[in-house]
């Protein structure tokens, strides 16, 4: 039973650190996802600056009152304040797995919109039913403690 030990010793000396090089490998990945992340968020910024700086055409003010764009701007808007909040509020050591219990923003997402069907639409700010920024920071504070 040693030799076999022994052989298995010998084996694992001669193989490259598998754990290093799966670290380096995945730090390699996180900074490619940095950078594409990067990347695109400039990328918004910058056509969002174009447009604004562009206002006092009456092509681009017409432009704007499109209906279907208004719900893909209010989309953009939601997921940019999710990336945001993520990003600027979410620590490392915040990925808990005791919230699985708790109904999160997703869950109330989905019972709103069942509750309102084709009518539904995402809660602006100053709405009743979205966190004023005092609760949200109440929020993020629960976070960041766990």
């Amino acid at each position: 039973m040693s030799r076999i030990y022994d052989i298995l010793n010998s084996i694992q000396s001669i193989l490259p650190n598998s754990k290093s090089s799966d670290e380096e490998e995945m730090q390699e990945y996180k900074n490619d996802f940095y950078e594409m992340s990067v990347g695109s968020l400039r990328a918004i910024m910058n056509h969002s600056q174009h447009i604004l700086e562009n206002l006092d055409k009456a092509e681009v003010r017409e432009n704007l009152t499109e209906s279907w764009l208004q719900g893909k701007i209010a989309i953009t808007e939601d997921y940019m304040r999710t990336i945001h909040d993520f990003i600027m509020f979410v620590s490392e050591d915040s990925d808990n797995t005791d919230a699985g219990d708790k109904p999160g923003l997703w869950d109330n997402i989905r019972k709103k919109r069942e509750r309102e069907g084709k009518n539904y639409k995402p809660s602006k700010p100053g709405d009743k039913d979205r966190p004023d920024p005092e609760q949200w920071k109440k929020l993020t504070k629960d976070n960041k403690k766990k």
